[in-house]
């Protein structure tokens, strides 16, 4: 998906103080955006020394009064650097740019504001730093720019369309020109907004725009003329998300397909056929035999109908739910496939209380046991699981129906019960441990970022060197783009991009990598699933396996995904290290969904 840059432009904002520019920095740092921005005008060179008219006497106090020095500001984008935000600054003109000599370079883009659009010798200057550089149309006559913009190299410049009102009337925004300017220039467009609201930046992105300009206060009632034209950092942050998502929102043209929360909610709140007493092998089914009941894990009304009338095949106890498996064979899962996936260390997720039928119908020797927040309520006596199997544990993704696991949450009563779950799972697997005498990796689904995500990773890995000093391995799983929490789609901020690898491979942090999730990050990050493979191949200690639609498909059966999946797949089939199944609902209908799994599974590596 391509990305669009957001600048926060600092201006004249920060009233001259160092302090308040760090704090709108740090604000912009916060929302998510790309760069942050400064101007400079050098106080001398700014006006000439003649009769003032009212309106240069205005500007020329605001100048003096949020007048800023190279190194001052010099600091500043160091700051921002350190990070990981773009500085740049805009110049008024070419002698301007020679206060900050070979400091310069401390710049990651240039700007060349409206009213210097026709500024050759700047922009000449400018462009041979071979830096992102953007120019802004504002209160430009088109003779003026269709004369600029054949001159421009289109790998360098980005013109950015804009209305030099302060603040812009919702009836002068004209993003139309946006539409314009794409058409008579080859390369990426933006828009710089002092729109009044900035929901019509929204409306510049669906039009095209790659780059959004707008400037950040604190408070938009202070004291100054940029305030009013410009976003709040809570006001950021939505136009961060909103970028980050606007190319999927416009997603979806083609047939229906529901994504995995649908799913999930389709389970969790719809109603599938129960049995009322038990029906006997060769008994026909019949539609009074049978309740509407929640949740669906079954057969619905409609799926239902065909069946009725038909003998049932196997004995059904009263209050099993009517699945397919009552009038179809399961399928055949031969010795060779079960040999093949013990030969290759597959693995099945289980729950307590289907371990035991899943050990029966495929006794592969690895399981790994996937926890709710309510099995931690108990001690889990182990005495019952065989100890010639070897086992992984998934560590809950929920501490209650309403919060995440997040060990650093600002919230105690989040943070405590967190750690209580962490450590009551920590004990599950030394019991295990014990048990069996093999080590019991414990995977959870860190997702909740409270701070940079640079403190992310260092946290992060002081916890789990505090499990494994315990003796106990605790490892992250890569995430998808978009996670199912609570009924609803949460966007997720780390361990599912290429910005996470450096942190990750520094750190020496072992992981499990989800083949599915990363195959949905193919989709919508500018990364190859494959490539992220074998740039973390000495971090994967484990693998959850499942095929993926799209960016929001989760779980699809093995080899009915993207085909562009299929490398990834094919990758970690070559690990040594444990892999799980985790097809949608592959328990169901007496696991067939696993039987198919590792069919497919043989079918393709048997032998390789």
């Amino acid at each position: 998906m391509d990305s669009i840059r957001i600048i926060a432009e600092i201006g004249i904002n920060h009233s001259g103080s160092v302090q308040i520019a760090r704090q709108l920095i740090d604000a912009a740092a916060n929302a998510g955006v790309w760069g942050v921005k400064f101007q400079y005008r050098n106080l001398s060179n700014a006006y000439a020394e003649v009769e003032r008219e009212i309106g240069d006497e205005i500007v020329l106090e605001e100048i003096h009064k949020n007048y800023l020095n190279p190194v001052q500001i010099e600091n500043l984008s160091n700051y921002a650097k350190s990070i990981n935000i773009a500085p740049g600054i805009s110049f008024f003109s070419l002698e301007d740019t020679e206060d900050f000599s070979d400091k310069i370079e401390c710049f990651e883009f240039f700007k060349v504001p409206s009213v210097e659009f026709s500024n050759l010798k700047l922009i000449r200057h400018l462009e041979t730093f071979l830096k992102p550089c953007f120019i802004s149309t504002g209160a430009c006559e088109e003779v003026a720019i269709e004369n600029i913009l054949p001159q421009l190299d289109q790998e360098i410049w980005v013109p950015l369309h804009c209305v030099s009102n302060y603040p812009v009337n919702l009836s002068n925004s004209k993003l139309g020109y946006l539409s314009y300017l794409k058409e008579n220039w080859d390369g990426d467009i933006g828009y710089s907004s002092h729109d009044e609201y900035w929901e019509s930046c929204l409306l510049a992105i669906q039009l095209g725009a790659k780059v959004i300009e707008r400037h950040i206060t604190l408070d938009k009632a202070a004291d100054g003329l940029d305030h009013t034209s410009s976003s709040t950092p809570d006001e950021f942050v939505k136009l961060v998300q909103f970028a980050e998502n606007m190319s999927l929102l416009g997603a979806g043209y083609g047939p229906r397909v529901p994504n995995q929360g649908e799913l999930l909610n389709l389970q969790n709140l719809g109603r599938s056929y129960y049995v009322k007493s038990d029906v006997e092998e060769g008994a026909i089914l019949r539609p009074e035999n049978v309740l509407l009941r929640s949740p669906r894990t079954g057969l619905g009304q409609e799926e239902a109908q065909h069946i009725f009338g038909m003998p049932a095949i196997r004995h059904i106890k009263a209050g099993s739910v009517l699945d397919r498996s009552v009038v179809e064979a399961p399928a055949v899962v031969s010795e060779k496939v079960l040999q093949f996936a013990c030969d290759n260390s597959i693995s099945l997720p289980v729950r307590f209380h289907d371990l035991n039928k899943i050990e029966t119908l495929y006794p592969i020797g690895r399981y790994e046991f996937h926890l709710s927040f309510g099995d931690m309520e108990h001690v889990i006596n182990c005495s019952s699981f065989s100890p010639k199997n070897k086992y992984s544990i998934h560590l809950p993704d929920y501490i209650s129906s309403t919060q995440l696991v997040d060990t650093f949450s600002s919230d105690e009563s989040q943070r405590e019960a967190s750690i209580k779950t962490l450590d009551r799972t920590v004990d599950f697997s030394k019991a295990l441990q014990d048990h069996t005498g093999n080590e019991v990796l414990v995977v959870g689904s860190f997702s909740v970022v409270n701070t940079t995500l640079q403190e992310f990773y260092h946290l992060h890995s002081e916890l789990f060197q505090g499990y494994r000093d315990q003796g106990v391995v605790i490892i992250p799983q890569w995430l998808p783009p978009i996670a199912w929490y609570f009924g609803g789609a949460v966007r997720l901020k780390a361990m599912n991009n290429i910005s996470d690898i450096e942190y990750l491979k520094s750190l020496s942090i072992p992981i499990c990598m989800d083949v599915c999730h990363l195959a949905m990050g193919d989709t919508v990050f500018d990364f190859k699933a494959k490539d992220v493979i074998q740039k973390l191949e000495s971090n994967i200690r484990h693998i959850h396996i499942a095929d993926a639609i799209g960016y929001d498909g989760e779980g699809v059966a093995l080899g009915e995904g993207d085909l562009k999946n299929q490398e990834a797949i094919d990758a970690v089939m070559k690990f040594q290290c444990a892999k799980v199944i985790e097809v949608w609902q592959g328990h169901l209908n007496h696991g067939a969904g696993f039987a198919n799994a590792l069919n497919s599974l043989y079918e393709r590596y048997n032998g390789k």
